[in-house]
């Protein structure tokens, strides 16, 4: 049987929720995870897509508030700056419709994430001053299907294992003691299976 998505809440009491847990000690110092390593998966279904941009800001904002220091990384906004760094992406834009669909190998391999994207996240990560306390990663779903999001976080993994890192992901992430557990994108698409994180919302509702 496979854990709930917890879809009775609504996106700001979801929200909510991440807030209590990501704001306590426990969660900051990475007590009781066994060893495992401070990756978190914050779930909402995909209808809920169009509020989580603002519930993101609101949750941030309510950490800092805290004196909590966020590294907030828009993984879509993160991509778009590395295509754009190729000098090709306005062209690439302008033609896309007569592309063929293997020409769009090479724009994912500008974010492959073991060479490029989770270095330049880890890179973003360890700038940042003050250092930060949390990490939130989001827009992972735009990045689908030239990037999935067990693929970042497993390349994230020997890069950044000391801070607590929270993907907002737009789908479930079904753990089953028979199954395993994987990343269900839009609750329709299996990403992959990955077994490292945990349900950041189970932490506080067990």
């Amino acid at each position: 049987m496979t854990e709930p998505i917890h879809e009775d809440l609504s996106p700001a009491e979801r929200f909510d929720r991440a807030y209590a847990v990501m704001r306590s000690d426990d969660f900051l110092h990475m007590r009781g995870q066994l060893g495992e390593v401070p990756y978190f998966i914050l779930g909402h279904p995909a209808a809920d897509e169009p509020e989580v941009g603002a519930q993101v800001k609101r949750l941030v904002g309510r950490l800092r508030a805290d004196g909590i220091e966020v590294c907030e990384v828009d993984l879509w906004a993160l991509a778009r700056a590395m295509w754009a760094e190729t000098g090709q992406w306005d062209a690439i834009l302008e033609q896309e419709s007569a592309l063929p669909k293997d020409s769009f190998a090479d724009v994912g391999n500008v974010i492959s994430p073991q060479k490029y994207l989770s270095p330049r996240i880890t890179s973003i990560i360890r700038a940042q001053e003050p250092t930060p306390q949390v990490v939130v990663l989001t827009h992972v779903g735009r990045l689908y299907p030239l990037v999935r999001a067990h693929t970042i976080l497993n390349t994230l993994q020997p890069l950044l294992s000391d801070l607590p890192v929270v993907l907002v992901f737009p789908g479930e992430y079904r753990q089953s003691p028979t199954q395993g557990a994987s990343l269900v994108l839009f609750g329709q698409l299996l990403d992959d299976d990955y077994y490292r994180a945990f349900d950041l919302l189970k932490l506080g509702n067990p």
